[in-house]
């Protein structure tokens, strides 16, 4: 069995289809589809991607994440509750 040197692995993207499959996966496909996924990737270092069908629902995506950042910020965050 082959060594795996966890410093040497090769950088890690998400796939564009797997992106595609998701934007396909939300909404009913009538200018309503749209997502935003935050992660932080092999670097440590956060990343953003949206994707929306029309203005409309990026603003609410945009809405909704505002809120829940600011909740989250008036509750605190607690690994301990995940």
């Amino acid at each position: 069995m082959q060594e795996i040197n966890p410093d040497d692995l090769p950088k890690f993207e998400i796939p564009t289809s797997f992106l595609g499959k998701l934007f396909d996966f939300t909404g009913s496909g009538d200018g309503t589809r749209g997502f935003i996924l935050g992660f932080v990737n092999q670097d440590g270092r956060p990343m953003i991607f949206s994707k929306s069908e029309s203005q409309i629902v990026e603003m609410g995506l945009r809405k909704a994440l505002e809120s829940y950042l600011d909740e989250a910020q008036v509750l605190g965050f607690n690994p301990d509750d995940q």
